[in-house]
């Protein structure tokens, strides 16, 4: 089953027609195509991952597919019987406490059981007969104080050449029956049923003179007491979590207000120390979201300790009173569990998140590099921990849910079953899912772009804003968020990686000066270069200068102007404003299309209708 599952799955992902393969030929990667065979087999890791999924430490799967949550019906024994070949194995419990295994032949259809006995009816009448002695013996002791559990004793007696435990003493009339030691029980345990009834003829007399003594009114009395004290210490703590929790809140408030203060502090001038703040202030943001995350998982384990607290103070009262101690390990028993597991996953995840953030702060501290070095990796940064982080909490919580279905033996066989027959379908049906995470992996894994990069991808273009594995998340200059699949996404164009431009095209008049009007266009972007406030932002004043067309609108000058990543939209801004004030004390005009009139030297022709037609040509006028 498994391998055909695998087989389904893969099988569409390399067919001639698959949209993994036209993605594969579509993608760019910073100037690469993607090596198909790469894809395949992310591919088939996925597939795989899917597949051992529901099948990962489990039996494997029977021939019949039956309901995992059903009671005992069709072939599989019920919750708390065990089947170890021919023979099924469950517990004689007496007020919540195990005493010992009892053994039946298996019963493989208990609807139709016929003669046979499941081994869970004869446990529950084996308790039945013991509860019925410790309340006859509980009405003898209350009528007649001389007798005392002590009396109470347990003997075997030989029916029909098996041992048979009889209840005897402590005011009983007569003896009342509790078990028979039968061969299935003696061949279980590998003794003899002589051996098997004096070991469990000890355990019984010990078990039932201990519950009739914790029924007595000097034992109830006894147990009140403890569970006011109980209750007591339960209020206590709560009070005292509650209190630290109420501290750690206003701490975390504090923390996010002067995270938010300091969240854009200005830059100085000159390139170094630039640099040295950007350093310092990426250090001082990350010392801020750990201490913010330390703050929030102190509060998180205060609340779960107050949970904790009343979980167990609770079940300790009911474990006290012997009439409720079943209820405290069969009541609690599975909230305790998920409670536990959810607690023990919740602090794996978080614990996990640390890690990945001390991982990223030690990448942080990497100094090496240019300042576009580390602005590139702090954008990169937050990508890749986020999609870690998530793909790390949906691996965590899948574990645990498996681990917990399988501890609670909720028909492991049958969920494999219906394991597989779901991933056959989810094969066919999520192909667009697993093209999404694979596309997602590659983007992060070329760093093709990052949260906070200008990208443009088909007609969409903006700031990515969100990035994890299945989507990317764009701002449009309207305040669009755009959200798509890392499958459409065939090409990507990055505005911001590494460097930036400023493309500026100025028209001036056809009769304009071109060596003074490119001296300007050099000299004033050479001026805002030199600007203390600007010279961080340009990294080149003048990458390319040059006249770049001619036409009736005059003359168009072209200059590439190379800036820090996203800052070329307000270098361009700032670069027009100073070069329409240099241009005006240059008396350099703008070009703009013009008609100019002339005579022809005969004078006017007349037209068809004897009117003057005058001769009009097309072109720039003269600058006077």
């Amino acid at each position: 089953m498994f391998l055909c599952v695998v087989v389904a799955m893969a099988l569409p992902m390399f067919s001639p027609t698959s949209p993994l393969k036209s993605i594969a030929r579509r993608l760019p990667c910073r100037g690469r195509r993607p090596k198909t065979g790469l894809r395949a087999l992310m591919a088939v890791i996925l597939g795989l991952c899917l597949a051992l999924g529901w099948g990962w430490g489990m039996a494997p799967a029977v021939a019949q597919i039956v309901n995992p949550f059903s009671p005992g019906t069709g072939t599989l024994p019920p919750a708390g019987v065990v089947r170890i070949g021919l023979l099924e194995v469950t517990v004689v419990s007496l007020d919540g406490s195990s005493l010992f295994d009892i053994a039946s032949p298996a019963v493989f259809n208990r609807n139709e059981a016929g003669a046979e006995v499941p081994v869970e009816v004869r446990a529950r009448q084996i308790e039945t007969n013991l509860n019925q002695v410790v309340n006859r013996v509980l009405e003898r002791v209350g009528a007649d104080e001389t007798i005392s559990s002590a009396s109470l004793n347990v003997v075997i007696e030989t029916m029909g050449e098996q041992p048979v435990l009889f209840a005897v003493g402590a005011g009983l009339v007569e003896p009342r029956v509790l078990l028979t030691v039968t061969a299935t029980d003696a061949q279980f345990s590998g003794a003899s049923q002589v051996d098997l009834a004096a070991d469990w003829q000890e355990i019984l007399r010990d078990a039932l003179r201990s519950a009739v003594d914790s029924r007595l009114p000097a034992a109830r009395q006894r147990q009140i007491r403890y569970t006011l004290w109980i209750l007591l210490a339960s209020v206590l703590l709560s009070l005292a979590l509650a209190s630290i929790w109420r501290v750690l809140g206003w701490r975390k408030n504090a923390l996010e207000q002067k995270q938010t203060a300091q969240g854009s502090p200005p830059l100085p001038p000159g390139d170094d120390s630039c640099r040295q703040q950007l350093q310092q202030v990426f250090r001082h943001q990350i010392t801020l979201v750990q201490r913010l995350q330390v703050v929030a998982f102190l509060r998180w384990l205060m609340f779960w300790g107050i949970a904790f607290v009343w979980v167990t103070g609770i079940a300790m009262v009911l474990y006290i009173f012997p009439q409720t101690r079943g209820y405290a390990r069969g009541l609690f028993y599975i909230p305790t569990l998920l409670l536990v597991t959810w607690f023990l996953t919740g602090l794996l995840n978080r614990l996990a998140n640390l890690a990945i953030e001390r991982v990223a702060q030690a990448w942080g501290k990497n100094e090496l590099g240019d300042l576009d070095d580390i602005q590139r990796k702090s954008m990169r940064l937050s990508t890749i921990t986020g999609a870690v982080k998530g793909l790390k909490t949906i691996v965590i919580y899948s574990l645990a849910t498996l681990l917990v279905l399988q501890f609670l033996r909720i028909a492991p066989a049958s969920l494999l079953a219906f394991g597989a027959v779901a991933a056959l379908a989810i094969s066919f049906a999520a192909q667009s899912l697993v093209k999404d995470l694979v596309n997602g992996f590659l983007i992060l894994l070329e760093d093709q772009y990052a949260i906070g990069d200008l990208v443009t991808t088909g007609t969409t273009t903006g700031i990515v804003e969100n990035l994890n594995l299945r989507i990317t998340q764009i701002r449009g200059e309207d305040g669009r968020l755009v959200t798509l699949p890392n499958s459409l996404i065939a090409q990507v164009e990055n505005l911001s990686r590494t460097w930036s431009r400023a493309n500026l095209k100025i028209d001036v008049a056809y009769g304009t000066n071109v060596d003074e009007a490119l001296w300007v266009l050099n000299e004033t972007a050479h001026a805002m270069a030199s600007d203390p406030e600007w010279q961080n932002a340009i990294l080149n004043p003048v990458e390319m200068l040059g006249v770049e067309g001619m036409s009736h609108a005059g003359l168009t000058l072209l200059i590439w102007i190379r800036t820090r990543p996203l800052k070329q939209f307000l270098v361009a801004r700032e670069f027009r404003r100073r070069l329409r004030i240099a241009f005006e004390r240059a008396g350099i005009a703008i070009g703009v299309p013009q008609l100019t009139f002339s005579e022809p030297s005969d004078g006017l022709t007349a037209n068809g209708n004897g009117a003057a037609s005058p001769l009009i040509e097309s072109g720039a006028a003269e600058p006077r």
